[in-house]
């Protein structure tokens, strides 16, 4: 226990330190008192020595977190030629490649810079660098290259609930990102300039990249061999997005990367190996030191298992963990499994404070303290004790039960997703990915080089050992009630529910008292949490107009006082772009905000800035009417929205062939057509134009409307363009926004929707300057971040979200 209060004191360290931006101990005192002073005198009361420890600990763990939150960077660090075009850079390549469809990416130690203004420095900092194409000579790790490119800050899309992309970058100590192409890099390192080390390093990774071609060769680039080749040589960006869906969906994708799963499997098979060999010695074996040595020896394989798949930071946790458990066993210390897997996570986060707000590590270690007390509950009931088949299997079910118990919360909040189904896909999942496929995967690994035609034949059957679990999986997430979408799930929330996980525990156990209590607690956060969130909407009647930032594109989400949600456009990067504004920026901002149903979608116009993101809400969303214009467009990414339409039973309306209004309630949608609608030489001249009006106020919105659109809808007789506020047509370009039709509008403020620093320089300064000469307030997405629009029905707001 002494351990478990060690590392509870460096976790509560950490956490103060994450949440004191100002380097003030403030929140370090106030949760050290509530937790750690506590703890320590209940247990310790006598010990005076762990108590001052724990304080240290808790120091500690502070100070080692601020490093990270808030650096202090040296004078010439990279951060300082952010933004900045046309730079000579020469840098170290410090990591692993990763394998993407188009390109690699490569973590690069920054060394020197030459300036557009030709003015050179010494520097440091890492950044991300992607390399495009092919070369004779790809950089490999330790090698120093030189190239002429762009750096550009990392920068997050400004919307609640949003991923903190920068801070999690910022935490791995990189600041900013480039890009180039293959043939462009010069590779400045000569032999007798790498290391040992680096020559090692380099070596593993040849034969890691060499055996990753060989499976995809192998496989045709198939996806069963996609997740093969993943699962020996950790490269797991090489699978598809439909295939990690499958997975998240059936309650496997745990499986999918490096991780403790995978790594207690290879050691077992190593000890086990190490184990029945030294057995044959007696001398070793009534020593008892067969075990001993056999788990002395295990250690060595697996840690060139752990750099032969990129050491990835989940994978080097799980080494840690792993490497202390066989330790404990080793030492005859693997009955106080507790306290090694608290050594384990004091080593873990001593190397890297960071990793106690990883979603793997907390997964991790919910994971396995679920499945140990789980356990202790089948021993205090006597259950699974007999060594038989059906008691393994028994016990396998079980602890298959308890991970997924565990892991549950954390994955609802993180990845919005509950899946039904996961028991039964990991009692068929594990065995076949992880006894099956992986050592036979590691066959593979020995015999690929010099008996290639063995290798393959195993390849291939494995192969189809994954189809099969494709196929199988498939068939479970086509059931009902299968898997299901979730909305973000608060800490609160996650803090109530283990809570009520431990009062069943303590129940079964026999502690009846103490369950009780813990239960009233759970119910208590419930019911204040209900509370909160129903006073909150019961006080707010306003029409909520939310304009989200997508970077180059547009997308809105319109709240009504009645409760009915209206998204237009869902943004979206060009077709060959990997990025889904729908699954990583508006999908997280409807979810944080606790929608699961969406009554319109409105799509002004099927160019991909607006259609993309649409895809994934479609198909992930309870969506009731999809709002379109004629427009068709001739691509992979309209048809499969058509598709999803029909899949999901969503009905498709155009206002224009139909009654142009919709009433909903006190909230009406009033769409415009004009006499030369159809312009059939530009799709962004036929958007659907409509002006959303609550009592008194309302707000345009043009989608991307040229010149000539809108000199038509401002000589129509008896349409009202007047509007309290504007949605910027076409994002702000000098194709649109014509005095004729501001003054028509006569707006007093104007959003718009752009990207940072994008490349068609939106908006256009001469924009910029019309609307000023008009008195019009502007509000950019680039610059302010999402922007919040609210009305009572006579007077509004406009809010940022980096001014909130």
């Amino acid at each position: 226990m002494k351990i478990l209060s060690i590392f509870c004191s460096l976790t509560a360290g950490i956490l103060a330190g994450n949440f004191s931006a100002d380097h003030t101990f403030l929140y370090f005192f106030a949760v050290f008192s509530l937790f750690i002073l506590p703890w320590s005198f209940f247990y310790y009361k006598k010990s005076r020595g762990i108590f001052i420890l724990a304080v240290l600990i808790s120091v500690f763990g502070f100070l080692s977190i601020q490093t990270r939150v808030n650096p202090g960077l040296p004078l010439h660090h990279i951060t300082s030629y952010l933004d900045t075009k046309d730079n000579i850079i020469t840098g170290k390549i410090v990591s692993f490649a990763k394998h993407h469809k188009r390109k690699l990416t490569v973590t690069l130690l920054c060394q020197k810079i030459k300036t557009k203004k030709g003015i050179q420095q010494d520097i440091t900092g890492r950044i991300k660098l992607s390399v495009y194409g092919k070369s004779k000579q790809l950089p490999e790790y330790g090698d120093i290259i030189r190239f002429k490119s762009s750096i550009k800050s990392i920068r997050n899309f400004q919307n609640p609930g949003a991923f903190d992309y920068q801070r999690y970058l910022k935490l791995k100590k990189i600041y900013g990102s480039t890009w180039t192409g293959a043939e462009k890099i010069k590779i400045l390192t000569n032999d007798a300039q790498i290391d040992f080390f680096s020559k090692l390093i380099r070596k593993i990774e040849e034969l890691r990249v060499r055996c990753f071609h060989f499976i995809l060769n192998q496989t045709g680039y198939s996806n069963p061999g996609k997740i093969m080749a993943s699962l020996i040589t950790g490269k797991k960006e090489i699978i598809p997005i439909e295939i990690r869906d499958l997975f998240s969906k059936a309650g496997i994708s745990h499986l999918l990367a490096i991780s403790g799963l995978h790594l207690s499997i290879v050691s077992l098979l190593f000890f086990s190996l190490f184990y029945r060999l030294f057995s044959l010695i007696p001398a070793l074996l009534i020593a008892g030191k067969s075990k001993k040595i056999a788990g002395i020896l295990t250690v060595a394989p697996l840690i060139l298992y752990g750099i032969f798949t990129g050491l990835s930071p989940s994978c080097q946790r799980a080494l840690i963990m792993i490497i202390v458990l066989i330790f404990a066993l080793i030492r005859e210390k693997e009955k106080d499994i507790i306290s090694s897997l608290s050594f384990a996570g004091i080593l873990i986060l001593i190397m890297d404070p960071a990793a106690l707000f990883s979603i793997s590590f907390q997964l991790s270690f919910s994971a396995v303290v679920f499945i140990i007390y789980g356990a202790s509950l089948l021993k205090h009931y006597s259950l699974m004790l007999h060594n038989n088949i059906w008691s393994k299997l028994g016990l396998m079910v079980f602890i298959t039960l308890f991970a997924g118990l565990g892991t549950s919360p954390l994955t609802a909040h993180y990845f919005n997703i509950v899946s039904t189904i996961t028991l039964v896909s990991n009692l068929i999942a594990i065995p076949v990915l992880g006894f099956i496929v992986l050592p036979l995967g590691l066959v593979c690994l020995v015999f690929f080089s010099w008996l290639p035609a063995f290798a393959g034949f195993i390849i291939q059957v494995c192969s189809q050992i994954i189809e099969f679990l494709i196929k199988f999986s498939q068939l479970l997430v086509s059931l009902p009630f299968s898997w299901s979408r979730t909305i973000t799930i608060q800490w609160v929330e996650i803090v109530a529910i283990y809570m009520g996980f431990t009062s069943i525990f303590l129940i079964l156990k026999g502690y009846k008292k103490s369950s009780i209590a813990v239960l009233v607690l759970s119910f208590l956060l419930v019911i204040s949490n209900f509370v909160n969130i129903s006073s909150k909407k019961a006080f707010d009647n306003n029409l909520q107009v939310t304009i989200i930032d997508v970077g180059q594109g547009s997308s809105t989400l319109i709240q009504t006082p009645g409760g009915q949600n209206i998204l237009v456009d869902g943004g979206g990067f060009s077709d060959i772009s990997t990025f889904d504004t729908g699954r990583y920026i508006i999908a997280p901002f409807l979810w944080k905000k606790r929608i699961g149903t969406i009554d319109y979608v409105i799509l002004t116009h099927p160019e991909s800035d607006h259609l993309n993101g649409l895809l994934f809400i479609l198909d992930n969303f309870s969506v009731k009417i999809l709002i379109k214009n004629r427009d068709s467009r001739d691509s992979t990414t309209y048809d499969n929205m058509m598709k999803i339409c029909k899949k999901n039973n969503i009905k498709i309306y155009n206002p224009l062939e139909h009654d142009k209004n919709f009433d909903l309630n006190s909230v009406k949608l009033r769409f415009f057509n004009s006499s030369k609608e159809i312009f059939s030489y530009n799709l962004n001249n036929n958007s659907l134009v409509f002006k959303l009006i609550y009592n008194n106020f309302s707000m345009l919105f043009p989608g991307d409307i040229l010149q000539q659109r809108e000199k038509n809808l401002s000589r129509l007789m008896g349409i009202d363009l007047h509007s309290d506020v504007i949605l910027s047509p076409h994002h702000g370009s000098s194709s649109s926004s014509i005095k004729v039709f501001l003054e028509k509008v006569s707006p007093v403020s104007v959003v718009i929707s752009c990207g940072w620093h994008n490349r068609y320089n939106f908006p256009d300064n001469k924009v910029l300057k019309r609307y000023n000469a008009m008195g019009i307030n502007i509000f950019r997405t680039d610059e302010n971040g999402a922007v919040f629009v609210s009305s009572d029905g006579k007077n509004h707001t406009i809010k940022t979200f980096r001014n909130e």
